[in-house]
């Protein structure tokens, strides 16, 4: 299958760390793959992905940028024309009417505004909630990342923590989106400790909050680290304390590494835990009280994470992802061809 991927995004965030992973896995597949993205993208890809840089800096309403990507993907006769996120997906609705092939856009977040994807011939998203703006021609695929093999750390040694009390995990960046400010307020007095992975703007408001502590709760932050997988899968727990998410990395990586999880109600930990691991979004007091009953019974804990955990590594590998990706391609090409 000829398969090319359309991104317009400019950076080096989870979006094209998403792209950038699938591509290779599709043509690890033995798939065709062509990569028409902003250049400073494409230097990463590896050789053999066919690639095709365009001046993605340009507004999605640029003439210049419409005619560079219609000419690109006129040329080279693709199967599938997979537009990630709202930018490509915007440009690639315009462009639908002129394109032989068939067209699929992923939904990675929350918009307001859908009816780019609507335009196209089938939608993707990453959580069963970002699906409830379609009513048809929609399929959910989970985010998937590579298996991996945690090893395992003391991190009450490895950062001078008591001996006696749990370790629980937080990551992600340092905004108010992750809701690490609720979750500094629901461990309060707690004889525990926490690890926060990441760095972000609320730095200096956080290690406030973390200097007036009682004793009896520590809390570090790390800041940003390559082995923030191993030290989930050390920690007692990994605690997500999200206000919004469209698709949680930290979820995904947590339960494949086979650690407890508790999370507020945000995609897609509130699809995959059950209701005794879920509390009210920006709710400390309800997050306190489930995570005291948590700690006080971490076989029960286990248990609760068995079958998330089963269902992780069926729908949540890279693997997985590349696969069920495959399947709506295939459906869409079986179907009638585009008539003019």
């Amino acid at each position: 299958m000829r398969i090319c991927q359309l991104l317009l995004s400019r950076g080096q965030g989870g979006l094209e760390k998403h792209v950038r992973e699938l591509t290779i896995q599709l043509h690890a597949d033995g798939h065709d793959v062509i990569v028409v993205a902003d250049r400073s993208f494409l230097r990463d890809l590896p050789a053999g992905i066919e690639r095709h840089a365009i001046p993605s800096h340009l507004s999605r309403f640029n003439p210049l940028l419409l005619f560079s990507v219609v000419n690109i993907l006129r040329q080279i006769n693709a199967d599938i024309i997979h537009a990630q996120a709202n930018k490509a997906a915007t440009v690639l609705s315009k462009l639908h009417p002129w394109l032989a092939a068939k067209t699929v856009g992923t939904v990675h977040n929350i918009k307001r505004n859908l009816t780019p994807y609507k335009k196209l011939d089938h939608v993707i998203t990453v959580s069963q909630q970002l699906s409830n703006g379609f009513k048809d021609n929609v399929s959910v695929v989970y985010n998937g990342i590579a298996e991996v093999s945690p090893q395992p750390r003391d991190l009450r040694q490895a950062f001078h923590l008591d001996a006696d009390k749990p370790v629980l995990v937080a990551v992600g960046r340092l905004v108010e989106a992750k809701g690490f400010d609720m979750l500094l307020e629901a461990i309060r007095g707690l004889p525990l400790s926490l690890l926060i992975i990441g760095e972000g703007p609320e730095r200096q408001t956080l290690e406030k909050r973390i200097q007036s502590l009682p004793s009896t709760t520590q809390c570090h932050l790390l800041g940003q680290r390559e082995d923030a997988t191993h030290l989930m899968a050390s920690a007692d727990a990994v605690v997500i304390s999200s206000r919004r998410e469209g698709f949680s990395y930290v979820f995904n990586e947590a339960v494949l590494c086979n650690s407890r999880v508790l999370a507020t109600d945000v995609p897609v930990a509130n699809e995959v835990l059950p209701s005794d691991l879920i509390t009210p979004i920006a709710d400390p007091k309800a997050f306190r009280t489930r995570l005291q009953n948590l700690l006080a019974d971490l076989l029960g804990w286990s248990t609760l994470m068995q079958k998330p955990q089963r269902q992780a590594a069926e729908t949540m590998t890279l693997r997985a992802m590349s696969s069920n990706t495959v399947n709506v391609y295939q459906s869409l090409i079986t179907t009638h061809a585009k008539t003019y």
